[in-house]
């Protein structure tokens, strides 16, 4: 007969007690089981037991494991812990625990009804991921549901909210002036920042950046970890993907002992499912402490030079991983919940590189040198360089510039290679193009180099266009022009905003614009998805005929492979959110 685990809650509530009972072949066997589920376990004191926090997630591994079907044994909880469990199942899937709220904004906005059911699970979950589509305002969302756990009496501040720049910040801010105008916010910046833990209780939000987030967290001293936020927003999520990133980490540790959390991201996978783990240890480290033990039990893998590559969920757990997330996540579609957002409609111009240009691609391609129509020889010494390269002489002509650096390593003397992008682009020169076409009509360009995206903004005003910019701060670019040609192009004012999509591809509306020109797509999918989404949102019901989606792309280049890439990357993130349309529609669709 097999082992039977015994499982209780102890006096506290928060840790689960296990027990085995059995031969000694038969608790052998059910201790190898317990190895592959995700938490951790302590031993005993005195020994004769295992210990376990409380998670849902763990007791849906247990139950799963040891089902009285499997060669595991099966389990057998206790009353308080069957009692835990009923009430928690009960608070997950219940419609109940949906109960019906209104709300009107400052300016006499309502919240639409998807949005108030967003608020409702993240008032019943308390910690939650909201991984709604791009443009369907999850931020309003979260905004509600944290004032819902507030007038329930559970203490949602100081809260801290952290976002990739100062312009998400900005948008946060208006959004609680509109729904919460009576919770006080301040931004967590500048040199004498910690100064806020002084006054604590005087203020109810913190905002901040992951730049800040990974100086004030980066470990369990910072100022940041020491505020003990009784929540914590995360906004677009996927940028904790990499888990052993310090941004990533001090996330973590800032969210630790967060009572509430809310993590955002219209692109929870960005490379492969892997890329999830960071979010679920954050919201719930006690059930997700290690990533290893997350894609051995929950991840199917491939074979790779370096690493064995994430392919997707293992068919044959994820029904128990989706369980493990139950009522905790919620991810809906613009096209499910705003049918009256115009169509996207794709399309694609192609360009020939100039021969000299294409010689020099080529040797690039297949040398990892190339020869330059004036002269001069660029190498490279590895493949990422290799790439960066072919996707500049993709877009346009450049100079480049050589110096002696001194290797640390070394200590001798290494040749630096600097390249700067210049006219003429030919790239650019199709964009001119598509803007002659739409005269009057305001147009947004994307890019992944500042330095491609200024050439395009010159271009247009030396036609006599009016530019603005959206990228880095520096080189005359500062948060306030920022914001004041965001403001100018969204008022008709300009008529091409240029944007780098690291600065400009999340949290910034720009429905003025009917079509989005991409010069270049980048790699990661969260910022190709989220850039054409910064004119297809709420707001963007103006352009009753669609908006246009444009992407330049040299013929035989890398260009293609960085759109087969995004698709790779694309059908992963259309399982695990288990929408097929994104990668039917991805890049126009195949």
């Amino acid at each position: 007969m097999a082992a039977t685990l015994h499982a209780e809650l102890d006096a506290a509530g928060s840790t689960v007690i296990l027990v085995a009972v059995g031969d000694s072949t038969d608790v052998n066997q059910m201790a190898q089981a317990l190895k592959h589920v995700t938490p951790g376990f302590k031993r005993s004191e005195p020994p004769g037991a295992l210990l376990m926090e409380l998670s849902w997630a763990g007791i849906t591994q247990l139950a799963h494991t040891f089902d009285g079907i499997a060669e595991h044994g099966f389990w057998v909880p206790g009353p308080r812990l069957r009692a835990w469990i009923a009430a928690e199942f009960e608070a997950r899937v219940s419609e109940s625990r949906l109960a019906p709220m209104t709300w009107t904004g400052t300016d006499g906005r309502t919240p639409r009804p998807y949005q108030l059911d967003a608020a409702r699970m993240i008032d019943a979950a308390g910690k939650f991921l909201l991984f709604d589509e791009p443009g369907t305002g999850k931020s309003a969302s979260t905004i509600l549901g944290l004032s819902r756990r507030l007038l329930r009496g559970i203490d949602v501040f100081p809260a801290v909210i952290i976002a990739p720049s100062w312009d998400v910040i900005d948008n946060w801010t208006r959004e609680i002036a509109l729904w919460m105008p009576a919770w006080r916010v301040i931004e967590w910046k500048g040199a004498d920042r910690a100064r806020h833990l002084r006054f604590r209780d005087a203020y109810d939000v913190f905002v901040t950046t992951y730049a800040t987030a990974r100086r004030d967290a980066r470990d369990v001293r910072g100022p940041l970890v020491k505020l003990n936020a009784a929540t914590v927003v995360v906004d677009e999520l996927h940028w904790t993907k990499s888990a052993d990133a310090q941004q990533t980490q001090a996330v973590e540790r800032i969210a630790r002992h967060a009572t509430s959390f809310v993590g955002l991201t219209g692109t929870p996978i960005t490379r492969d499912t892997g890329d999830i783990f960071p979010a679920l240890k954050s919201m719930d480290p006690a059930a997700w402490p290690a990533k290893e033990r997350f894609v051995k039990r929950y991840c199917t893998t491939g074979d790779g030079d370096y690493d064995n590559p994430v392919e997707g969920l293992d068919r044959l757990y994820e029904g128990e991983f989706r369980a493990c997330l139950l009522g905790s996540y919620r991810r809906v579609a613009k096209a499910d919940v705003l049918d009256q957002l115009p169509k996207k409609i794709y399309s694609v111009r192609h360009v020939d590189l100039p021969d000299e240009w294409r010689k020099a691609y080529r040797e690039m391609e297949t040398d990892m040198l190339a020869t330059l129509p004036d002269g001069g020889e660029l190498p490279v010494f590895s493949t990422l360089a290799q790439l960066t390269r072919l996707l500049q002489m993709a877009s346009s002509a450049f100079d480049v510039t050589m110096e002696m650096v001194l290797d640390e390593e070394s200590g001798e003397e290494r040749p630096h290679y600097d390249v700067a992008l210049r006219a003429p682009s030919w790239k650019v020169d199709v964009l001119m193009e598509i803007l002659a076409e739409r005269p009057g009509q305001p147009v947004v360009v994307f890019a992944p180099f500042r330095q491609l995206i200024m050439i395009a903004g010159e271009a247009a005003a030396k036609a006599g266009l009016a530019v603005g910019y959206v990228t880095g701060i520096g080189q005359g670019v500062t948060r306030a022009s920022r914001q004041a040609d965001i403001a100018a192009f969204q008022a008709g004012k300009l008529d091409l905003l240029a944007v780098t999509t690291q600065a400009g591809g999340t949290g910034l509306n720009l429905t003025a614009a009917g079509t989005a020109v991409f010069l270049q797509r980048p790699w990661p999918l969260a910022d190709a998805i989220q850039a054409e989404d910064r004119i297809h949102r709420i707001g963007s019901e103006i352009h009753q005929d669609g908006v246009e989606i444009i992407d330049i792309v040299a013929r035989s280049t890398v260009d293609y492979r960085v759109r087969a890439r995004l698709r790779e990357k694309g059908s992963q993130l259309a399982e695990f959110v288990q929408d097929p349309r994104i990668l039917r529609e991805l890049l126009g669709g195949l």
